[in-house]
């Protein structure tokens, strides 16, 4: 992740956010799309670490294809929260462009085969993590129908904040698990030695680069963004110092453009592990 951007939980992110809109009811309309995406993601999850499949995964997925009367207003909302952030330097990557409704899809033998062919690329580490996760958030589903079981007791539902609650926390725990088993599906764990340097930057290696502009040193991890976690030096291959980093040797001088301008790196070495 670049030095530039600011490192925020996406809970924060949105706050600050909705602090900034001045018509209430803009406010109200945006806080309760806002209270899905962020349930959705996970709201102590780091913002810069949303990827774009996941923003395409939650239109496609929660708002569906756009039928319905008020999917173009969820859609809205969403948009100008992810222009916010990009503006504001939350974002190195311009995920608003990904908030589309997408047509129906219709089956054919060529888009099997290329769901078929479509590999998510992972390390041990962020295999392992994946299971983790998938696990906790089966755990999950048994005490939430609970909750919802004893909210909608209630006789009075037409304000029955704890049992909407529940049911977008259920909803959000459920869209993870199918994310999640998923990905495990199309998973391949990506081999890595133990000692020595890679040649050239790929999935899984760690790399030291150098801001020639501060002269600061950082070193990174370059993972698929579905383990990608700036704050651990974990940077996605889809993010713009990934892409500049992937396939590039030790030695080598690189441009990343960021919202704040071109940034220049040397990369100093690259290591296996």
């Amino acid at each position: 992740m670049s030095a530039s951007v600011q490192s925020k939980r996406i809970l924060e992110a949105a706050g600050l956010y909705l602090d900034s809109i001045k018509e209430k009811d803009n406010q109200e309309a945006s806080h309760r799309e806002l209270f899905r995406f962020v349930q959705w993601c996970g709201p102590e999850r780091i913002f810069e670490a949303i990827s774009p499949s996941e923003i395409g995964e939650y239109v496609e997925q929660v708002l569906g294809t756009g039928t319905s009367p008020q999917a173009s207003v969820r859609l809205q909302a969403l948009k100008e929260f992810l222009v916010y952030a990009r503006k504001q330097g939350m974002l190195e990557i311009n995920l608003a462009q990904h908030v589309r409704v997408r047509k129906s899809k219709t089956k054919t033998n060529s888009a099997n085969q290329l769901n078929l062919q479509e590999v998510i690329e992972l390390t041990p580490e962020g295999h392992a993590q994946v299971v983790e996760q998938l696990e906790k958030l089966k755990s999950e589903r048994a005490p939430l129908a609970v909750q919802i079981q004893k909210a909608a007791a209630d006789k009075d539902v037409r304000e029955n904040a704890p049992l909407e609650a529940a049911r977008e926390q259920l909803g959000y725990v459920e869209s993870r698990i199918r994310t999640l088993e998923d990905t495990l599906k199309k998973a391949v764990i990506i081999k890595t030695s133990r000692r020595g340097k890679s040649k050239v930057v790929k999935l899984g290696v760690r790399v030291s680069v150098k801001d020639l502009a501060s002269g600061k040193r950082n070193s990174y991890r370059l993972v698929n963004s579905t383990e990608a976690n700036p704050s651990e030096g974990k940077i996605s291959n889809a993010s713009p110092l990934g892409k500049a980093l992937f396939n590039r040797r030790a030695g080598t001088e690189i441009k990343v453009d960021t919202p704040r301008g071109i940034s220049r790196f040397e990369i100093l070495k690259i290591f296996s592990k």
